[in-house]
């Protein structure tokens, strides 16, 4: 439940302030706004032939972004985590117990944005906390443009132990990534990443969604290919169709990698595609993955579900998950997962439950 803003989102943000800036360095300290959360996560879970596992965990983010000053803006931004308990010790496996994971200065003006320094990257293939260079061309209709640098890649949620800076490769990672909206419903997303000593991985995502007078039907297409210099080269395809229909949204779709070298390093800069909570064997070597899902709102009730089965190098895995929330009001959030893994090695075979309660400001 953590919520975080995309770099473009971010970007035009950003944007819209360049009309209001603040007149000196004082008034933007006085007029910028702080932000923040406190929340509370716990899981338990049990594996066949296994002792039961889980933790609980507290969590405080604070964050402070300041007003713009002829364009310029300072974001600052950090989380500590704590395990209150494990059921049987080691569970909660991390020495990092805070994190500065934003710091950084952005500049925005009507035919570009840049920001330099800690920030969250919420990209195909680059997600999480990252020290870097990002700018976003807007000069293009109907276009964003992303060029940028990560050198280092940090992991700071409420749900999950904290994970520190760590360098990415032996030089970092580039991408150069575009989105074209050019017609209605229609989204293009052509992607390139580039680590040297690791991976160089491309491809391209497209989204069409339409509506209708009571629903909506989409579809998704996204296929990446790595040029790995060290091992397999490696591929991930990804094919969805989805319908909504007033409230409920269902989807069906199907994953593959490549068979021998799986998704290769096509996540070394993070993932934001792996639908389920835990779903870790999707990215093995030659894994198909068919899933099924569904999701609504109600009041203030939202609810998912998702059933998916991968077929795997070695092995198989059936994972069901379904989860939960109530937006108690708008600063303060409830949420629950249900997950049930079934696969052929007692590892594979497992239930966990989790809760989660997180109120921001």
């Amino acid at each position: 439940m953590n919520i975080r803003i995309s770099l473009v989102a971010a970007s035009l943000f950003v944007g819209t302030a360049l009309f209001a800036d603040s007149a000196n360095i004082a008034d933007a300290l006085k007029n910028g706004k702080i932000s923040g959360e406190f929340g509370i996560y716990a899981e338990q879970n049990s594996t066949k032939n296994s002792d039961d596992g889980g933790y609980g965990s507290g969590s405080f983010d604070l964050g402070f972004t300041t007003d713009a000053l002829y364009g310029f803006r300072l974001d600052v931004g950090s989380r500590a985590n704590h395990a209150f308990w494990e059921v049987d010790g080691g569970e909660y496996n991390s020495d990092t117990k805070a994190i500065l994971h934003t710091a950084n200065i952005g500049y925005s003006n009507e035919y570009f944005d840049v920001v330099f320094g800690r920030q969250v990257i919420e990209l195909i293939w680059m997600e999480d906390f990252h020290e870097a260079l990002v700018g976003v061309i807007k000069t293009v209709p109907n276009t964003d443009i992303v060029i940028g640098y990560s050198q280092r890649r940090a992991v700071a949620d409420f749900d999950r132990p904290l994970e520190g800076f760590a360098r990415l490769g032996d030089s970092g990672a580039f991408v150069a990534d575009a989105k074209w909206r050019g017609i209605s419903g229609l989204v293009v997303n052509p992607f390139l990443y580039y680590a040297n000593d690791v991976a160089a991985w491309a491809g391209a995502k497209v989204d069409y969604d339409r509506e209708f007078a009571t629903f909506s039907l989409g579809g998704t297409a996204e296929y990446t290919q790595s040029d790995e210099d060290r091992g397999s080269d490696g591929s991930f395809l990804r094919l969805e169709a989805r319908g909504v229909f007033k409230d409920i949204g269902a989807k069906v779709g199907f994953i593959q990698t490549d068979k021998n070298g799986g998704a290769g390093n096509i996540t070394a800069a993070g993932e934001n595609l792996n639908l389920f909570e835990d779903g870790d064997q999707v990215f093995k070597a030659d894994a198909q993955t068919f899933y099924i899902g569904a999701n609504g709102k109600w009041r203030q009730f939202t609810f998912g579900g998702i059933l998916g089965n991968t077929e795997y190098a070695g092995g198989k895995l059936r994972e069901i998950d379904i989860t939960a929330a109530y937006e108690l009001t708008n600063n303060l959030n409830i949420s629950a997962a249900f997950i049930n893994g079934n696969g052929n090695g007692n590892s594979d075979d497992y239930n966990k439950v989790t809760a989660g309660v997180v109120y921001s400001f």
